[in-house]
């Protein structure tokens, strides 16, 4: 069974009705470690041996935030900068590094619809073309990138039928790494 270290960066998930539903949805499976990034680190003062301890323990990692001005929420970013180091999560000399051939999901939300996230949406960009720093980073660190998983259209009233559904295809999604 594999292990899934699901990190959620939402500066506020409790007030979030999307990221908090995904979140429910997959919290009682117990091959699933939640770990609220914002509610951990509410200074941002992020332990990086921590963190390291907790990706080598998984076998599965999944970053899930909302997409905020076309890109990461702040404690991804900084969590990033503290814990993927060089000679720990990368190196240039291509030897395998501590997070090589681990899986990565990247499990956004967005305000737009899918279709705001196309060559001939208001964005005027894919959602994996927005995406790309993300996934050249986790590139770098050498993790199995998996499909994207993303909730289109949450600033654009979802019915919670609509929600309840996106959850349970989550929770499929990571059932399916137990």
């Amino acid at each position: 069974m594999s292990k899934v270290l699901l990190l959620v960066g939402h500066p506020n998930l409790s007030a979030s009705r999307h990221n908090g539903a995904l979140v429910d949805a997959v919290r009682d499976l117990q091959h699933v470690t939640v770990r609220d990034l914002s509610a951990v680190y509410p200074d941002f003062q992020i332990d990086g041996d921590t963190e390291r301890a907790l990706l080598a323990e998984h076998d599965v990692i999944v970053f899930q935030h909302p997409l905020y001005w076309y890109s990461t929420p702040a404690i991804f970013r900084q969590w990033q900068d503290t814990v993927l180091t060089h000679g720990w999560a990368f190196n240039y000399e291509g030897k395998p590094s501590q997070t090589a051939g681990k899986k990565a999901i990247l499990a956004v939300t967005t305000g737009g619809s899918a279709d705001d996230y196309s060559l001939e949406g208001p964005t005027e960009f894919t959602i994996h073309q927005l995406l790309g720093p993300w996934r050249a980073t986790l590139r770098l660190c050498q993790f199995d990138i998996q499909p994207l998983f993303a909730l289109h259209g949450a600033a654009f009233g979802l019915s919670d039928e609509d929600v309840s559904s996106i959850a349970k295809d989550y929770r499929e999604l990571l059932t399916s790494f137990a």
